[in-house]
């Protein structure tokens, strides 16, 4: 059995939390220390997820159970590469782990991406989620017209938080320099367009359903591109797709929105260019057909006239010193990159599923490397104490859980009991609260 281990967690979302709790369970006796970039812990949970999903949010409860163990450390404010080279790490650790996520929008591959007003759905996301390194990515939200690629939850998510009132956010934690952008905003239109069919788009049946519950903006599909019934061998498959189909055909049921501002969701289209001069002033689309499971092209082209497109069309890896990056991943073996060094997560297999998807993914690779470390650790190996000299040495303030813990009660505070929090969006607002004293 392997015993007195040394591990480093590099990313402390999800897959870093799972990988972490899975090794406090089978291995109680390594010392983890979890790493992150960010002055605040849990990834994606804290800028990915909606503000106005804080039940998703909970989550965090279980990951500050595995931050508390006595064998756990977060030491929050130190990036890999930016503050510690890969190979210190593997120095200092007998085992490395990466679950950084995949922290790079991926290309529409189409001209005029680089228009202003033209976002990928990480920045924009980030942005409204408070999160430090996009604070300053401010969108111009002065326009009545936004166009967001994608039929994914992730899509849904940002029509619905550009269409949503100030009412219907007071009890998310909606960053409050995004809010007084958004609540002001004259947009009267989102399009939401996917390249496939409704049948074939990946969000949620509880994702729709909130267009559906909203009373800022009235839901529209065009009821044509709907099936009668979809089936499949798949009775799971088959429930999910039909009842998103009866929420899709609800939609013409529903009330006009406030001063008649409205969702499309918009099937069988992919964009081919984004227009305008330095500003984006519209897109243009080709309609597809389904051949073979497959969207098609028909040669036949529209434009919707916009002032704001954001991409979700998912997430990939970029280039990371050291780690060998294919097809958007990092390469590696059912968890492995090299002696070592390990990958769990969206940084392993991509952006796909939930986040508890991640639970089994980050088990089955810590079963990995206790096997491989059967034989225990290297004692020569400092872990924590090498990794705290080496922050010593080029003066950088790390955050500790307990730090954490107390940005955390101020952003609580800040939320004066409506709102869950008030995010603090600059790292040197966070660090001032740790170093004040009482």
């Amino acid at each position: 059995m392997s015993t007195g281990l040394k591990i480093c967690i590099v990313g402390s979302g999800p897959a870093g939390m799972y990988a972490a709790g899975a090794i406090v369970k089978k291995n109680p006796e390594s010392q983890i220390d979890i790493i992150d970039k960010l002055a605040t812990p849990y990834g994606l949970v804290r800028a990915g997820v909606a503000p106005d999903h804080q039940t998703t949010k909970n989550v965090t409860r279980a990951y500050d159970k595995i931050m508390e163990n006595d064998n756990v450390r977060f030491v929050g404010n130190v990036g890999l590469s930016t503050d510690i080279p890969l190979e210190k790490l593997r120095e200092l650790y007998d085992v490395v782990v990466i679950a950084t996520g995949t922290p790079k929008d991926r290309s529409l591959g189409i001209p005029g991406e680089d228009k202003e007003g033209a976002f990928g759905a990480q920045t924009f996301v980030y942005w409204y989620n408070g999160h430090p390194e996009f604070r300053d990515a401010v969108p111009n939200l002065d326009i009545e017209t936004a166009v967001v690629i994608g039929n994914g939850n992730v899509a849904l998510d940002v029509a619905r938080i550009l269409m949503r009132t100030e009412d219907e956010m007071v009890t998310s934690d909606l960053a409050e320099h995004a809010a007084s952008e958004i609540f002001k905003s004259p947009l009267k239109c989102v399009h939401v367009v996917g390249r496939r069919a409704p049948e074939n788009a990946q969000f949620s049946s509880k994702e729709l359903s909130e267009f559906a519950e909203m009373t800022s903006a009235k839901p529209y599909t065009d009821k044509s591109v709907l099936p009668e019934e979809f089936t499949s061998d798949d009775k799971k498959e088959e429930r999910v797709i039909n009842t998103n189909l009866d929420l899709l055909r609800s939609f013409e049921h529903i009330r006009p929105g406030i001063e008649g501002r409205s969702i499309h969701l918009d099937f069988l289209a992919s964009p081919i260019e984004i227009l305008g001069g330095d500003t984006i002033t519209g897109v243009r689309f080709e309609r597809n057909k389904i051949v073979d499971g497959k969207a098609v092209g028909t040669g036949e082209t529209y434009e919707i006239d916009c002032q704001l497109l954001v991409s979700c069309i998912g997430y990939e890896m970029g280039i990371l010193e050291g780690l060998p990056v294919e097809k958007g991943i990092i390469k590696n073996d059912e968890g492995r990159v090299a002696d070592g060094l390990y990958v769990v997560g969206w940084a392993k297999r991509g952006p796909s599923g939930t986040i508890g998807t991640n639970r089994i993914d980050s088990q089955n690779v810590v079963e990995k490397i206790l096997a491989d470390f059967e034989g225990g650790g290297d004692p020569a190996k400092t872990g924590p104490s090498g990794l705290d000299a080496w922050c010593q040495e080029k003066g950088i303030q790390t955050v500790s859980f307990d730090d954490w813990k107390k940005i955390n009660e101020a952003e609580v505070a800040r939320g004066g009991g409506k709102s869950p929090r008030k995010k603090f969006v600059r790292t040197r607002d966070m660090l001032s609260i740790v170093t004040t004293k009482g």
